[in-house]
Order: structure tokens, then C-alpha cells, then sequence
């Protein structure tokens, strides 16, 4: 074996064969600076056996000059070439002398040596006295070291350390006196010192473009950030915003395309330098961050993360890298507590070469997360290799024709954030705060208007203004559904939180898929899943003719309760496909199983059919109350019905107006426990029921007591009157004279009687009002409670089914549009996937050839292992796919083979 096979063997592991990016510039490949040869054992155990070995660049501490890297067993030391890449950078690169530099140095603590040596030591001169540089090596992969690294910089007294594995590298400085926090974009060269480095002028072209962003995020972590006591997304962001600016400035506008974004020796000067940017990067892109807000890092803070960030170039990176690293900044629990997943990159490529959106097609995602769909879409319609290519992109494509909402302040921030690393440098990502399924919370936020304003400015609202409502149109929301209900979107590519449910009854009431939960709650609060109305939503924001991809799970297209949705999508839209995805896809997040449905909404002409087909249909429609009257009548002399003799058509009805909607994919059920809690259930209920009863007897005696006693009150009152007048009338007669001395006495006495009863009888009434209002509640409740009662038996529901106009008129619909499909059948394509790209634990698994190595792009990144879409067919090949081999087609070029032989309009030209 050559040298180049022998590294493909150590290097095997797809998730490390290509990150050996440190040694990218070096002026030639890895396998024509390293030689590795073989040598067959002569002696022991192993004699005869062949072993490889490389020879050292220089000798080590020891004298050896040569060092195993491989053997037949497959046993393998990549450290190693990973150390002697350096030895040969610091020869070629950095310019220092072989005898500046020392291998497997021991590292005295006190007057102890330490049994590990450091890797690699370089010295300030050939004498060898005073360290400069200290470098701890490790093999691909392997993380752990930097606090090994710093005990041997205070050991050996070094003022800079590297901590490198070949793809990534920590370079710490310690101004002295000061411990090991700071970082440095470089080493010094032989003859410069850490300040040199720190002066230095760089431009774009100095900035590294292959780096894994996620490792220099945790990097971060390690070093600083779990210690700040700020939020390390928002703080990461705002740098990440900073160093977009000022690339896309160095880019435009500066002489050189110079670079700003470099720490100073001062940490006053860095931090002032940093901030800036960062203030103009929210001048350029505003409602990303607070306002006025600043980089909350402290000075000594943010001079050590500049480090490792400035060296790299985030503009035009790897896109599915940098993902990776936002994805790793969400929290977990969070992602699973929203739903909100990020989509893996070959499905969302599958969604967009299946629709096959065009340059001048308006593209949305409503729940656009990362803004992968977004992305995919730009380089499937804009393909950018180089500069002007991707100008082009920004502002014909873009700028106009890429929109993106999403409610959720980090997701919105990661999205703009790849689509300005993208090129898109005057993005359409609404957020956050921006709710896609209640266009009232638009106008709460200065995203929200803008998105109004746009909207508007471009035509996409179904409904224009009116005149007397043009001036009011962005301040009174009011106008947000009858204007931004219905858009008029060409495609959209969405994959909806899985998780949450909306519960606010005035929002609930624009959607028609809310209905069933509107009705099933009654007087009680209402709910219903997110996905559920985003589906609806979708629909609204697309025009006639206009095509979605919707990732959903499985339950929304086989849960019995959820027939609902299907037939409201049937009657909107035409199905094109459904791919049901591997249960692997959204691992580690989540194991529920999902399918992607892809529709393309109904025209004017194609609805104008349907009513015409089902007027032709609907004189035949069953008579669905009698059909259950005589359920009744052939099961009278049995307690309930069941489920197996009632149809299956009036069935469905009955699970999606008397179930909680669920999806049976993520749901487990104990059947025995289950029957027991609702046997409990129903007895609670029907003692319920009775206690109401007793109650409202109770109160009812109560209150013909209170009416008895204010009776008696009256009687006592009549006669004690009466009374008076007898005595009165007595006295007059006997003595004229004291008449109006009697009257004058027996005036406030009267009046103090009558105060008596007054307060008496108020009394008495608020007790009868307050009385009365117990039964009439009471009144209330049974009926509920007897609804609830018959929602637990067959014949109980379809009692409440039959009594329900609504209900019974749901079922000739259901039937009625049966009829229709039936008439304009029509075939739909069809697909599950066996290769998710990802293992039982979440982890991508790539693409081997026949040696077992791993197959890359152009670009140096492994291929996924999945058989969503062949990567390696590109769009030109697409443009007449029944000439692509069998054997190339993964589903999403099977889909398009599928499309052009129905001769869907999207797919009739490119």
C-alpha cells in the first residue's frame, strides 16, 4: 500500500477523514509531505509481520527518528500524523529552525518530571532555554486537553499554547503576568512575538474557509462562556451578526477587502472595536436585536472569544457545518418542549427538487426555523460559485421572492443568520414575535409591519385594501384577518412545530379545521395542535394552483379521529404525494414518525368542476338519520352498539367529534387501565348528575320556605295595620280631640314597621335571586353532564349525532365528496424511505465506497447515506428524468419521473 492508502485506512472514520483542515495551504497534498513505508518485523511475536512507519521531520527528545502509524491488524496512531503536519508547518510555514524545535519534551512540575511529555515545544533560539510555543496534539475527534495544555505552559513558563487535533485549534496567550484566558488567531512566526501576531492587517482572503463552527462554539464554552453569567445564543449571535457585517463591508467597500473584526493588545480597544460593528450590523439588518442593545460580554470576555472566531470566514461557508452549530446551540429541552426540530438537509432537498420552484415563484416557509427550505430553494433556482453569482442571487432572487416567519426569537436569529451567510444580504425573515397562525399579532411588533408593509407592496394579499381602508390597513388589527388571511404564494416548504397547541377561542374561530375542537369544548376552554392549523394556514397563503411539501406526523394521515383534516385537504387541494419518512429522520430529538405530504392548491376552473360533479352526485346521498334511527331500532334490546355494527363512515364522525385528537404514533395506550379509568369516569358522572338533582330539590323547598315566611311577614304586617286602625278608630270616637296627637304618635311608629319590612322583603328577595340562580346553574349542568354521560357508549353518541344538524350534514359532505373523488380519481404518487442517513442514536451515517472509505463532495463533505434524493443527479439532469437510470433514482427523482408523466405544470419546463 501507497501513502495515500494507508492514510485513507487510519483516516477511515467518516466523521474525521475530512477534517484535517488545518493542513489545507500547505502547497501540496497531505500524502506527498507525509512518507509512510513499510517494514516486516524481524524479530518476537510480530516477526514477520508488515508494520508502516514514518519518518520523523525531526529527531526526537529520545533520538528516535521514526514512529509507527499502522499496522496489518488495522491498529492506527493518526496523533502522529497530525504531529509531523505541524512540525512540517512550523518548518515551512512559520519558518523556525529544526533545531528550535524539540519532540516529546518532559515537563518538570517543582522537582518532579512529569511521566507525559508535551508534543511539540518551540524555542526562541537553537539554545533551547526559553519556550516560546508548547503544542498538545491529539487525533481527530478527541476533545479533551486544553487544561493539560495550560499546566504545561505554567510549568514551562511558554507565553503561547496550541491545542490543536488537526481540524481544530485553541491558540491561548498570556499577556504576563496574567494566567492562560486569552487567544490568539495565530502563532507567531519565527522572529515575532504574540503582539506582532495581534497587529497584523487581514483581509478576506487571510480567513480560513473550511472550520467546524461547532467546535469553536464549545470551545468558547470551555473557555469562557459557561462562566460569563450571560446567554451564551444571544451573545454568540451578536458576534456572529458583527463578523457578517464587517465581511460583507471588507467585501464591498474597503480598499483591500481589509477585515475589522481582529481583537487589539488592549481589551478596551477590542471591545469598543467589536461593539461597533456589532452597533452597525443592527443598523443594517434592525429588529434582529433590542434596541440600543450592546454586547453584554465583559472586556476580558470577548478579547477571548475574538480568538477563535475572527480567523474564519463565515460568508459563503458550509451551510450544513454551520447548521450544525446553531442546531447545537438550541437547548435540547427546549426543542423538544416547542417541536421545533431542524429538518435534516437531504430531506428538505428532496421537498425542493420535488416542487421544483422557479426563479420568479414567491417561496415561504411560515415556520422557518434554520431557513433550510429557504436556502435549498435559493441554490436550487441560483446556484452562487463565486461573488457576482451570488450579488445576483441577492438581489433579483432573494430579496424579492424568499420569505421566511418564525416566532421564536432563536430560530428567526439562526435563520437570518444563514441566509445573510448564504448571500442573501437584504433577507425576508420575519420574527420574532411574529405569529403565522394570528396575523393580529403582526401589528404588535416592527417585524410584523413590516411584513404587512410588504406584502401589501408586492400584491401577495388575495384581498387589496379598499380605498377607506388603505390609511388604516397597518394600525388597526381588526382589518388582519379580512386582509393577510388569504395570501398569494407559489410554493411553500414547511415543516411545522410537532408539538403545542393554540387555545385562544378568537383566533380558533377563522380556522375550519378548529371547528371539531371549537364543538367538542363546549362552554369549556377550546384547543387544538399547532401542525393542525398550520395546515390550514398553509393552504390560506398559497394562490390557486400553488404547490406545498408539509412535513407531519404519521397520525395526521392515519388516525381514524383526524379524518377531518384529509377531507378538508381533499376538497382544497389536489395530493400529489406522500413520502413517509424513516423513523430515524428526527433522532436524537425525536422518535415520532413522520411523512411529507405534498399538495398543489385547487384553481377556480378545477373547483368549478367539483361543484359541478357533486351536484351530479348529491341526489343519491344516504339518508344518514334514518340510517341511525334504524341502528336503534335493530339494537333495542341491547345495552350499547358496537363499534363493529355501526358503518364506517358514520364511525369516523363519531371518533372526531367524542375524541380528544391525538396522534397514535405517539400515544401509548394501557387498555386496562384506560377501561378502568373510564368506568371511574362514568360513575362520577352519573353521581354527579344525581347530586344535582338532590340539590335542586333542596333549593327548591328552600325557596318555597323563603316565600312562605315573606307570606307571614305580609299577614303580620296587614293586620298589626289593622290593628292601629281599630284602636284609632276606638279612640277617636271616645275623644275627638287627640285624634291628631294620636296620628302624630302613630306616624313613626308606622313608618319604623314599614323600614322592618322593607329590609326584610330586600332580604328575602336577594336570598330568592341568589336561589334561583343555583337552580337555573344546576338547571344548566345536568343536561351537560347527561352530554358527557353519553359521549362514554356508542348509542349515547350516536344519540347526540342524530340530534346534531350540524353533524348529520358533515356526513352527507363526507359522502358526497367520496362520490367526487371517485369520479375525478387520479393517481398519487407514493413512497416510504428505508435509509434515514442516521443511526438508532441520531448519528448521520455516510456513504462507503467498496474499500469501506468514505464518498465525499466536491467540497470534502461526506455523503449521507440515505435514499431521499441522489445528490450527484443535478437540476439540468432532471429536466427529462425518465432518461435517468433505474439505479440512480432515489424518491425524489422517482417523484419528478412521476410529475413529468402527468404533466404537472411545475415540472413541464425548468
Amino acid at each position: 500500500m501507497d501513502t495515500q492508502e494507508i492514510l485513507d485506512r487510519i483516516f477511515k472514520d467518516p466523521k474525521t477523514v475530512f477534517e484535517l483542515t488545518e493542513f489545507e495551504n500547505l502547497g501540496k497534498p497531505i500524502h506527498e509531505i507525509i512518507a509512510i513505508y513499510p517494514k516486516t518485523v524481524e524479530s518476537g511475536k510480530d516477526a514477520g509481520k508488515i508494520k508502516y512507519y514514518v519518518k520523523s521531520f525531526i529527531p526526537f527528545s529520545s533520538g528516535k527518528e521514526e514512529i509507527q502509524v499502522f499496522d496489518e491488524t488495522g491498529k492506527s496512531n493518526p496523533e502522529e500524523i497530525v504531529r509531523q503536519l505541524w512540525v512540517y508547518k512550523l518548518l515551512n510555514i512559520y519558518e523556525y529552525k529544526s533545531d528550535e524545535i524539540e519532540l516529546e519534551k518532559s515537563v518538570h512540575f517543582g522537582t518532579e518530571v512529569n511521566a507525559k511529555a508535551a508534543d511539540i515545544v518551540v524555542y526562541t533560539d537553537n539554545t533551547k532555554q526559553t519556550p516560546k510555543i508548547i503544542i498538545e496534539v491529539k487525533k481527530p475527534k478527541r476533545k479533551d486537553g486544553i487544561e493539560q495544555l495550560k499546566s504545561y505552559l505554567n510549568a514551562e513558563g511558554s507565553p503561547v499554547g496550541v491545542w490543536t487535533n488537526g481540524s481544530e485549534k485553541i491558540i491561548l496567550y498570556r499577556p504576563y503576568p496574567a494566567n492562560f484566558d486569552d487567544t490568539l488567531v495565530d502563532i507567531p512566526k519565527k522572529g515575532q512575538a504574540p503582539k506582532d501576531v495581534l497587529e497584523v492587517k487581514r483581509t478576506l482572503a487571510h480567513l480560513k474557509k473550511s472550520f467546524n463552527f461547532k467546535k469553536i462554539i464549545q470551545d468558547l464554552e470551555e473557555l469562557v462562556l459557561a462562566d460569563s453569567g450571560k446567554d451564551e445564543f444571544n451573545e454568540i449571535f451578536k458576534l456572529i451578526f458583527a463578523k457578517i457585517w464587517d465581511e460583507k463591508e471588507a467585501l464591498d467597500n474597503r480598499t483591500n477587502q481589509e477585515i475589522q473584526f481582529t481583537k487589539a493588545l488592549d481589551p478596551e480597544i477590542t471591545y469598543e472595536r467589536i461593539n461597533g460593528l456589532f452597533k452597525k450590523a443592527c443598523e443594517e439588518w434592525p429588529g434582529i436585536f433590542k434596541e440600543g442593545e450592546d454586547i453584554e460580554l465583559t472586556k476580558k470576555h470577548l478579547q477571548i472569544c475574538i480568538g477563535p472566531i475572527e480567523g474564519v470566514r463565515l460568508m459563503g461557508s458550509n451551510l450544513r457545518i454551520m447548521d450544525d452549530a446553531f442546531e447545537y446551540l438550541l437547548p435540547t429541552e427546549s426543542k423538544k418542549k416547542k417541536g421545533q426540530f431542524f429538518t435534516p438537509r437531504h430531506v428538505i432537498e428532496m421537498c425542493v427538487r420535488m416542487l421544483n420552484p422557479k426563479k420568479t415563484e414567491y417561496v415561504m416557509d411560515p415556520s422557518c426555523g434554520s431557513a433550510g427550505f429557504l436556502l435549498h430553494a435559493m441554490e436550487w433556482c441560483y446556484p452562487a460559485l463565486d461573488r457576482d453569482s451570488r450579488e445576483l442571487r441577492k438581489h433579483r432572487y432573494a430579496a424579492k421572492y424568499l420569505w421566511g416567519i418564525d416566532f421564536e426569537e432563536r430560530a428567526a436569529k439562526t435563520s437570518r443568520a444563514l441566509m445573510l451567510i448564504a448571500g442573501d444580504g437584504h433577507t425576508n425573515i420575519f420574527g420574532p414575535d411574529v405569529n403565522s397562525l394570528d396575523p393580529k399579532t403582526w401589528y404588535e411588533t416592527q417585524s410584523g409591519q413590516k411584513l404587512m408593509s410588504k406584502l401589501i407592496e408586492l400584491k401577495l394579499t388575495k384581498n387589496r385594501p379598499t380605498r377607506e381602508d388603505e390609511s388604516n390597513v397597518l394600525r388597526d388589527d381588526d382589518l388582519a384577518w379580512k386582509y393577510f388571511d388569504e395570501l398569494q404564494f407559489d410554493v411553500i416548504l414547511a415543516n411545522p412545530p410537532f408539538a403545542g397547541e393554540q387555545k385562544d377561542k378568537k383566533m380558533l374561530s377563522h380556522y375550519e379545521l378548529a371547528k371539531p375542537a371549537l364543538k367538542r369544548a363546549k362552554d369549556k376552554a377550546a384547543k387544538e395542535e399547532r401542525d393542525v392549523l398550520f395546515i390550514e394556514r398553509i393552504l390560506k397563503f398559497l394562490k390557486p394552483g400553488g404547490r406545498a411539501a408539509i412535513v407531519l406526523p404519521q397520525g395526521k394521515f392515519n388516525n381514524a379521529s383526524l379524518a377531518f383534516i384529509r377531507e378538508w385537504i381533499l376538497r382544497k387541494a389536489r395530493i400529489l404525494a406522500v413520502v413517509g419518512l424513516h423513523q430515524n429522520t428526527f433522532k436524537p430529538h425525536t422518535a415520532t414518525k413522520t411523512s411529507v405530504l405534498l399538495i398543489q392548491k385547487h384553481t377556480q376552473e378545477q373547483i368549478d368542476l367539483i361543484n359541478k360533479v357533486k351536484q351530479e352526485v348529491a341526489a343519491a346521498c344516504p339518508d344518514y338519520e334514518q340510517k341511525i334511527r334504524d341502528l336503534f331500532e335493530q339494537y333495542k334490546d341491547v345495552n350499547d352498539i358496537e363499534e363493529d355494527n355501526i358503518p364506517e363512515d358514520i364511525l369516523e364522525i363519531l371518533y372526531e367529534n367524542f375524541s380528544e385528537s391525538y396522534d397514535t404514533a405517539d400515544v401509548e395506550v394501557d387498555s386496562e387501565n384506560d377501561e378502568e379509568d373510564q368506568i371511574v369516569e362514568i360513575d362520577d358522572i352519573e353521581a354527579k348528575v344525581e347530586n344535582a338533582i338532590e340539590a335542586i330539590k333542596a333549593l327548591r323547598n328552600e325557596l318555597i320556605q323563603e316565600k312562605f315566611k315573606l307570606e307571614n311577614m305580609q299577614s303580620d304586617l296587614e293586620a298589626l295595620i289593622e290593628k292601629h286602625k281599630q284602636e284609632i278608630d276606638t279612640i277617636t270616637s271616645n275623644w275627638e280631640g287627640t285624634k291628631k296627637a294620636l296620628n302624630a304618635e302613630l306616624k313613626p311608629l308606622k313608618g319604623e314597621h314599614k323600614a322592618q319590612i322593607k329590609a326584610l322583603k330586600d332580604s328575602q328577595k336577594e336570598k330568592v335571586k341568589r336561589i334561583k340562580a343555583n337552580i337555573k346553574a344546576l338547571e344548566t349542568a345536568i343536561p351537560n353532564a347527561e352530554y358527557e354521560l353519553k359521549k362514554f357508549t356508542n348509542r349515547g353518541k350516536l344519540e347526540l349525532l342524530v340530534a346534531d344538524d350540524e353533524m348529520i350534514g358533515a356526513l352527507n359532505e363526507r359522502w358526497i365528496d367520496g362520490e367526487v373523488s371517485k369520479r375525478l380519481n387520479y393517481p398519487i404518487f407514493m413512497a416510504v424511505s428505508e435509509k434515514s442517513g442516521k443511526n438508532n442514536s441520531g448519528d448521520y451515517e455516510y456513504l462507503l465506497d467498496k474499500d469501506g472509505n468514505t464518498i465525499v463532495f466536491d467540497d470534502g463533505q461526506p455523503v449521507i447515506d440515505q435514499d431521499l434524493v441522489n445528490f450527484e443527479l443535478k437540476k439540468e439532469d432532471l429536466k427529462d428524468a425518465s432518461l435517468i437510470d433505474e439505479d440512480d433514482l432515489c424518491i425524489a427523482e422517482a417523484f419528478v419521473r412521476f410529475a413529468q408523466k402527468q404533466a404537472f405544470d411545475f415540472w413541464r419546463e425548468s
